[in-house]
């Protein structure tokens, strides 16, 4: 027996930030199923499994899911940045390319706090690894995109001492403009990034912070998030993991549970 097929999901929004924990206290068990060495491998196991019309149609579900809960997270934060402005006062959120950029903003932000990156020493481990990166990318002979761009989002020790500053006194990972576009710019151009900021800015959802216990940089302008985007990221995941779970046999479903 099959479940039924699940209503049309309605969201009830609420103003006040509740979503505030884990999307589970438990611990992930998940399960590594063995494929063959790339793709090709690997839809051969599937179409040779004897459930495979239930295994594509499942996948199939899968990537519906995580589309109508993007689309969902995307409709939300345009509808916030709307009582501001019209739409058309965000031109990089409103872009034909702009679901993807605020994506990429917000699960930066969203999976700083996930992973508890937050503090001082974890950030400090967090820009060591994207120099490293940055290293590796501009010595790959194959590399495509501009050295010197690259060059620049490498962190030196002075501006990465002036970063963890920041994140001691304030007590949480805010950073400059400029240094959130370089963080970011295996994803987008740090222009783009900072376009992007000037929309959500404007729309409310960033804000400027000020503190005068640091020493007065007028290039740092510090921008943190109001925690929006986070809040509304997470509930779209929520949403995403319930309509998978109706989309499940009872018997799948109940093997997920174990």
């Amino acid at each position: 027996m099959t479940r039924k097929a699940p209503p049309e999901f309605n969201v009830i929004t609420n103003k006040d930030r509740v979503f505030t924990t884990d999307l589970t206290g438990k611990e992930p068990n998940l399960t590594v199923r063995s494929g063959g060495k790339d793709m090709t491998d690997a839809l051969d196991d599937i179409q040779t499994t004897p459930a495979s019309e239930d295994t594509v149609a499942l996948a199939f579900q899968t990537v519906e899911a995580t589309l109508r809960s993007e689309n969902w997270f995307f409709e939300t934060v345009r509808a916030e940045l709307a009582k501001t402005a019209p739409l058309s006062d965000f031109p990089t959120v409103m872009g034909a390319n702009g679901h993807d950029y605020l994506l990429h903003f917000t699960q930066f932000l969203f999976f700083l706090k996930a992973l508890d990156c937050t503090d001082a020493d974890a950030i400090a481990n967090y820009i060591e690894a994207h120099n490293a990166r940055m290293e590796a990318l501009i010595s790959d002979p194959d590399f495509t995109k501009s050295r010197n761009e690259f060059k620049k989002a490498i962190f030196r020790p002075v501006r990465k001492a002036k970063i963890l500053d920041t994140i001691r006194t304030l007590r949480s990972p805010v950073f400059a403009i400029y240094e959130y576009g370089h963080l970011l710019i295996d994803e987008m151009s740090p222009k783009t990034t900072e376009k992007l900021i000037e929309d959500l800015r404007f729309g409310g959802i960033l804000a400027r912070r000020i503190d005068d216990r640091m020493s007065a940089d007028q290039k740092r302008i510090l921008i943190a998030s109001t925690g929006f985007l986070e809040d509304t990221y997470r509930m779209s995941l929520l949403m995403q993991r319930r309509m998978i779970a109706m989309s499940l046999s009872d018997s799948e479903f109940r093997r997920s549970r174990e």
